[in-house]
């Protein structure tokens, strides 16, 4: 059968999400913990997002093929069992066979948290941006609305080799100020090349400080060279929040 995990993790330790010699991956771990229940035998584990070092997942999905009769409860206590403190899987569900967690998926949410009080948390500093000065949300809430849409996201994108296409659809972004005085950047998009969405915070930051225009977010969706967007907000401020899947895979991460 072929299995998804819905899978949160803490990225502070954690160098990304893909597996990369002589670095601690969670792909890595992950594929450790199913080894060890399963046997090698059962291949490499498919991961649907990558998210850098340092950046946080709460409904990151993941996917292996097994022989098997365990319920999924005990697949899910026995990959919990295996897992380091900073991994947890929260879901285990059968999925078609032909279901694969990066290309089978139709959207990705992302949420980007700043603290822009005078002081930093010492208990969130390992999720949120601090930016010492109070920024213009209502700016930076108009700012994003512009990313909304089909859009060339090459201004946004690092360099990269690999001369791929960089349009890509979003849905909705979003910029709110909580309750508690933080700043959330929500977005939804069909997917994000490299770097993009710490790039849209640099930018969406250099409107909040009023080092930048509106207007200035909207001429760079309208260049196509890359690497332009080069202020990268830092990764532990980001959280691959929810994957969204076809209603056919009935799966879809909360």
């Amino acid at each position: 059968m072929r299995l998804a995990f819905i899978v949160e993790y803490d990225g502070t330790d954690f160098n990304g999400s893909q597996s990369q010699l002589n670095a601690r991956t969670v792909q890595d771990v992950l594929e450790t913990a199913v080894w060890t229940i399963f046997g090698e035998q059962v291949g490499r584990v498919s991961l649907a997002s990558r998210t850098d070092a340092g950046v946080h997942a709460l409904g990151q999905v993941a996917s292996i093929h097994v022989e098997t009769t365990m319920p999924m409860r005990e697949i899910q206590n026995a990959m919990n069992g295996n897992l380091p403190d900073d991994v947890a899987v929260k879901t285990v569900k059968v999925v078609p066979e032909q279901f694969d967690p990066r290309r089978s998926a139709v959207a990705r949410e992302y949420r980007y948290v700043i603290n822009d009080d005078l002081t930093h948390s010492p208990l969130r500093r390992r999720c949120e941006y601090h930016v010492r000065r109070r920024l213009d949300a209502e700016a930076m809430a108009d700012a994003a609305r512009q990313f909304v849409g089909v859009h060339d996201f090459a201004a946004f994108a690092a360099a990269s080799r690999d001369g791929g296409s960089t349009v890509r659809h979003v849905e909705w972004a979003t910029v709110t100020r909580t309750e508690d005085g933080r700043l959330v950047f929500d977005i939804r998009a069909n997917a994000f090349v490299r770097q993009q969405i710490r790039r849209m915070v640099g930018v969406l930051v250099s409107v909040g400080e009023g080092a930048k225009s509106v207007e200035w977010v909207g001429s760079l969706l309208g260049s196509s060279g890359r690497d332009q967007a080069t202020q990268n907000a830092p990764p532990h401020g980001l959280t691959l929040v929810r994957v969204v899947f076809d209603p056919v895979f009935g799966l879809e991460a909360t």
